[in-house]
């Protein structure tokens, strides 16, 4: 081998490096439970440059530590009668430094799970978390807690489905299109009947609105909700969200409820191509042909980018944080769906107030996650803007 140079000798034996390397493995094993576990204590999905020193300092002690009290000493005397006692311990005690952080991790993360949990489940009316409510107030705010909701909860934050199963025929008329079909009774038997359809967007969106509608009237909800198959009438979709459509169109057309309640656009990711859901406009003119109202609500941003994940910067005197993105960059100028009002029976909804402001959109309102991925808006927002959304239904309906 060619001979190293001077000073790459000396760099090379300079006693720091030689530590380091001496207990690499020791590091090896330690660091990466210090990190999760520092992580999961300060409730981030990563850490700062200040914590990421600590925990690196931290690994370097522990892994001293393991190096001069286990590893050393069975190295040092591998002679006479307790050599195998000796092998057997630093094995056990290795384990026991790899293993015991394991667990210890996942019982913190389980527990900081729990208390996200809590907090999301607890937020509504909480002044801490007010979301899109605060857009309307002129009030002072103070935002010293966390956005809710939490890196261990965001994953959680889809709508679920409403408490009741459908009746089992229409199960078996949608059997093999993954449709979540669920239903939530009204106050008789009576009550009216709104039908939701459509995609997982009309169930982070519209699924809160129609709960909230039927708290106040007493109304019966019923959802059939399929990923990535939005309503409409045309032969475009794929063969299982062809069936679905068809499926859900015959059943309104049989039994037409009161209200039917869809997506009426779709944006594009990163860029301001939002258009009519393909197929809706024969959707909303056939079912208002029935003496159906007809309610289509407006699609939201999307991205390539993760937008929970972009940021969790946000001043804790101010209502918006997060990613500030254009709204023009990725919303058309106008509701491609606002000409449907000229159909009868037919009812658009804009939540585009309570995403952006003056023209810039963000991913933190109020305290609260707006996103809860690239596309998806998080549940706990959803439930936070139901209310001001079930105002401007009623409004339109004339029941406020």
């Amino acid at each position: 081998a060619a001979p190293v140079g001077g000073s790459v000798q000396r760099l090379l034996s300079w006693r720091p490096l030689v530590a380091l390397g001496d207990m690499s493995y020791s590091v090896y094993l330690i660091h990466w439970p210090v990190f999760v576990l520092m992580m999961a204590a300060l409730g981030r999905a990563q850490l700062g440059t200040a914590e990421a020193f600590g925990a690196i300092a931290l690994s370097l002690g522990l892994a001293w530590l393991m190096r001069r009290f286990v590893d050393r000493p069975a190295q040092e005397h591998p002679q006479g009668d307790r050599i195998v006692a000796k092998k057997t311990l630093v094995v056990v005690i290795s384990l026991a430094l790899g293993l015991a952080p394991l667990y210890g991790t996942r019982a913190v993360l389980d527990a900081r799970r729990a208390d996200e949990r809590a907090i999301v489940a607890a937020a509504p009316g909480d002044p801490r978390f007010p979301g899109p409510t605060v857009l309307g107030t002129s009030d002072p705010v103070d935002y010293s807690d966390e956005p809710i909701p939490g890196p261990l909860a965001v994953h959680e934050s889809w709508v679920p489905d409403l408490p009741e199963p459908c009746p089992p025929e229409h199960e078996e008329l949608l059997a093999g299109t993954k449709t979540n079909c669920s239903a939530l009774p009204g106050a008789d038997e009576d009550s009216p009947r709104v039908v939701i359809v459509g995609d997982s967007h009309a169930q982070q969106t519209i699924t809160p609105v129609a709960a909230e509608l039927a708290d106040r009237h007493g109304w019966q909800v019923t959802e059939y909700l399929t990923g990535s198959c939005a309503f409409g009438i045309w032969d475009a979709y794929r063969d299982d969200c062809v069936k679905r459509n068809e499926v859900v169109l015959d059943l309104l057309t049989e039994d037409p409820p009161d209200i039917v309640m869809l997506q009426s656009t779709q944006t594009m990711q990163d860029w301001a191509g939002e258009i009519q859901r393909p197929g809706v406009q024969a959707a909303i003119e056939w079912l208002t042909s029935l003496g159906i109202t007809v309610v289509g609500v407006r699609d939201n941003p999307r991205s390539t980018s993760d937008l929970y994940e972009c940021s969790s910067e946000r001043p804790v005197d101010s209502a918006t944080g997060g990613c500030v993105f254009d709204q023009y960059q990725y919303l058309a100028e106008l509701d491609p769906a606002a000409e449907f009002t000229a159909i009868p029976g037919f009812i658009e909804i804009d939540p585009t107030d309570l995403y952006c402001v003056d023209g810039e959109c963000y991913t933190i309102i109020g305290n609260v996650y707006v996103y809860m991925d690239n596309n998806h808006i998080n549940g706990a927002y959803s439930r936070a803007m139901a209310p001001e959304l079930a105002d401007r239904v009623d409004t339109v309906l004339g029941l406020r």
